[in-house]
């Protein structure tokens, strides 16, 4: 039992109601830190106790590995295990599935899990209780349809299990409990309460001075500061900033690695840091709160626009304030322009509806290929059924079927085949399908690859080329953007890498491409990246060179190491059982070199363990894996040749390697070479060319085309210009107009300016706009034109 006095309002009346106990499923919405992980260790011991299984969903993996330690000693007696991406193929889980008790996990493992229920039929039945931390997560774009996914199959596959959803921020609380067929519970009542207050500046110049004030005034009454910014260099900049003024301070965004990140938390929870300036990264999950949280930013880019922030992420954020049993009281500070009043929406605290991202055709499309594959939907009215439990479904957003199904068909990712059974025909899925599954990637992602891979003109294509591939997918991530300033090195860069698919016109290529603009122009960098990643096998050097995080490079060449997995499955002649599926055919072998399905399966192996084309030869040999290729070719033996001529007492001074391991690694070296050489993955082909536009205005191109993207609407004796990083005033001063951004404070003719110039219909401004938005197209590539193609960012 539960000492009703140790139980805050809240949490006592949800023990009271039984709504813990019940069975039914629940949506319980609480405050950050009013103690929704502790009504969630109620509920886990009460099922552990009775001999039951519970799983606990976070989508954060550093999350969930501090949970186990604490839960492990929490619940001494129950085995606790963590799985999420960090183990598996790399690494073993260090509690297997069938002996865990609690599983910990993200919400992507339960869906490998749902869809592979066979393997795990030993634990699934057993589970009594779901708990979905951060439930909010549903109506994010990319996981959310996989946590939607993973909740219906869970829930089908054991109808006994209850589904207990936490969260701080619903806008729709009954309605995704009417989706679970359960009840529901909300309270505002929060530990340490918050006051809003928001600071306003005139000039955008301001903001900095701004922070540096609030900030100060937090640590001087014994407080610590949590800064939200919207982007990873601008937490880098005021961190530095904050520190010039004698503050300590940090910086903290998923460019970092793990332990780096770790030893900020751990600092600032350990008071040795006051402030921290973060991206998105601390506003949920992690247990770390600060007396002041202020929000530096209030707009963040989507894709395409800056938009204002929802105010679901602003009271995410501002949850942090208020430390519990240090603080009678936490504050939350708004820095916003004097002019604009769109912010004071936040502090009322009506959050936005949770809706259903399965309602893309993208997404729909990968869980209607999970649910034939696992075989939990044969026929189209099976299927039917099972898509009507989803929330899509319940919220009226599921697209039309058929349409999708009829999509699925003629990529290749199903067939139709004939079932006596049910007298209809039934759905199956093809091989393409099952790869698509087997590596969680979007149909469209393996489809793609299967047009290019199994197509007359794979034949030339280069490993620059199968990177370009991988990039140009929805599965691809991060994707590193390059800079206007970048672009002459990015030529250079393009120039020096062999290539089919860039080869021919600007149009050719584009058209070749399907899209254009900037995010061409990424995927371009971000396949640079990971060919450079390939030949140095070291994520800090890569990252220094291309200006971005050494954890975004080893993030992507994961990214890439899946996709390249899913590609030598593709190449791989079928077993003879799955030829009547696929009428595609096997890739062929290049004039010029090894089959493609050789050498995709050799950048497969340079992508997963940062080799060159030279090095990934003596991964052949049976026993050297990528680990050692790297160290081999780090004392000087570089590929397959050099270890067939090494002497056996040579090769045993590298460490881990025995005598009798080398003089077999030796022999098989030498009969590996006769019909295997290091030489013939060395690619040799014409030069990429690229040009860029001369420009001869004194007018900044750059600015001139993010001017065109900007919203201007008069405003008083000035313009309001809106629909950048941050809305800024244009006004008058001495016959010349001035704008309030650090950019113009610096003496340039900012893009604010130039945007008011264009809504007046300046003529030189007009004219020099219509360049910038020509197209090349007959030309070399152009990737001056690049980056102003495309309309809006």
């Amino acid at each position: 039992m539960v000492d009703s006095l140790t139980l805050n309002p809240p949490q006592s009346e949800i023990v009271d109601r039984g709504l813990l106990a019940s069975g039914f499923n629940c949506v319980l919405q609480l405050p950050t830190g009013a103690g929704k992980t502790f009504l969630a260790e109620l509920a886990i011991e009460a099922v552990l106790c009775a001999g039951s299984r519970a799983i606990y969903l976070t989508p954060l993996r550093a999350l969930a590995t501090e949970l186990v330690e604490r839960w492990t000693r929490r619940f001494e007696g129950h085995a606790v295990g963590v799985f999420t991406g960090d183990y598996g193929s790399r690494q073993a889980y260090p509690v297997p599935f069938d002996r865990a008790r609690l599983l910990v996990m993200t919400p992507e493992r339960l869906d490998v899990c749902t869809r592979q229920w066979r393997s795990h039929w030993g634990w699934l039945p057993e589970a009594s209780l779901l708990v979905v931390d951060e439930l909010h997560l549903l109506g994010e774009r990319r996981r959310g349809p996989r946590l939607e996914g993973a909740l219906m199959r869970a829930r089908r596959l054991n109808p006994f299990l209850q589904v207990i959803g936490l969260s701080a921020t619903l806008g729709n609380r009954s309605e995704l409990a009417e989706w679970l067929g359960g009840v529901h519970y909300g309270s505002a009542w929060r530990p340490v309460p918050i006051e809003w207050r928001y600071a306003r500046f005139r000039r955008a110049t301001d903001k900095p001075r701004i922070l540096r004030e609030e900030v100060q005034r937090c640590i001087a009454e014994g407080g610590q500061s949590l800064v939200f910014v919207q982007s990873r260099r601008r937490a880098e900049a005021l961190a530095a900033e904050l520190r010039d003024a004698g503050i300590s301070a940090g910086h903290h965004h998923a460019g970092l690695d793990s332990a780096e990140r770790k030893r900020l938390e751990r600092d600032f929870r350990a008071g040795e840091l006051r402030a921290m300036v973060s991206t998105g990264t601390l506003e949920m999950g992690l247990n770390l709160p600060a007396r002041q949280v202020v929000l530096y930013d209030l707009q963040s880019f989507d894709g395409q626009d800056f938009v204002p922030l929802s105010v679901n992420t602003v009271w995410q954020r501002a949850g942090r304030a208020g430390r519990r049993g240090l603080d009678t009281q936490g504050e939350v500070v708004l820095i916003a322009p004097s002019w604009d009043r769109g912010a004071d929406r936040y502090a009322d605290g009506q959050f936005e509806k949770i809706t259903s991202s399965l309602g893309e055709g993208r997404a729909l499309a990968e869980q209607v290929l999970a649910e034939v594959s696992s075989g939990l939907a044969r026929t189209r009215a099976q299927l039917s059924r099972n898509l009507q439990q989803s929330l899509a479904a319940h919220q009226r957003r599921l697209p039309a079927l058929d349409r999708v199904i009829g999509e699925m068909l003629d990529s290749g990712m199903l067939v139709e085949v004939p079932d006596e059974l049910h007298r209809a025909s039934a759905l199956k899925a093809t091989r393409l399908g099952r790869i698509a599954v087997r590596q969680m990637l979007a149909p469209s992602t393996v489809a793609a690859l299967a047009s290019s891979l199994l197509s007359e003109d794979a034949r030339g294509l280069t490993f620059f080329d199968l990177l370009l591939l991988c990039a140009r997918t929805d599965d691809c991530e991060p994707l590193i953007p390059v800079g206007f300033e970048e672009l002459d090195e990015l030529g250079a860069r393009l120039a020096n890498e062999c290539s089919t698919l860039l080869s021919g016109s600007h149009g050719e290529i584009t058209s070749r491409f399907g899209l254009t603009g900037r995010r061409l122009l990424a995927i371009l960098n971000t396949a640079l990246v990971a060919r450079a990643w390939t030949r140095a096998g070291d994520a800090a050097s890569v990252a220094e060179d291309f200006g971005c995080y050494p954890f975004e490079v080893r993030r992507l060449a994961e990214s890439i190491e899946r996709i390249m997995t899913a590609g030598v499955a593709v190449v791989t002649p079928p077993k003879e059982k799955d030829c009547e599926e696929s009428a595609a055919p096997v890739a062929m072998p290049c004039d010029d070199g090894p089959p493609l399905g050789e050498r995709v399966r050799a950048l497969a192996a340079m992508v997963a363990c940062g080799v060159d084309e030279q090095a990934v030869t003596l991964t052949y040999i049976d026993g050297i894996g990528g680990t050692l290729a790297r160290r081999l070719s780090e004392s000087g033996i570089t590929d397959i040749e050099d270890l067939a001529q090494i002497d056996t007492e040579e090769l045993a001074k590298v460490r881990g390697i025995s005598v009798a391991r080398a003089g077999r690694w030796i022999g098989e070296a030498k009969a590996k070479l006769k019909s295997h050489s290091a030489f013939s993955f060395r690619e040799h082909g014409q030069a990429n060319t690229t040009t860029s536009e001369c420009w001869e205005s004194g007018i900044d191109p750059y600015r001139l085309r993010r001017a065109l993207d900007l919203d201007v609407c008069r405003q008083g004796d000035g313009f309001a210009v809106s629909g950048g990083l941050e809305p800024h005033r244009v006004s008058r001063q001495g016959g010349t107009r001035s704008c309030d951004c650090a950019d113009f404070a610096k003496g340039q003719i900012c893009k604010h300016v130039l945007a008011v110039r264009l809504h007046l219909q300046d003529a030189e401004l007009l004219a020099l706009a219509g360049r910038v938005s020509q197209r090349g197209a007959d030309g070399d590539l152009d990737l001056f034109h690049l980056w102003f193609d495309g309309g809006k960012r």
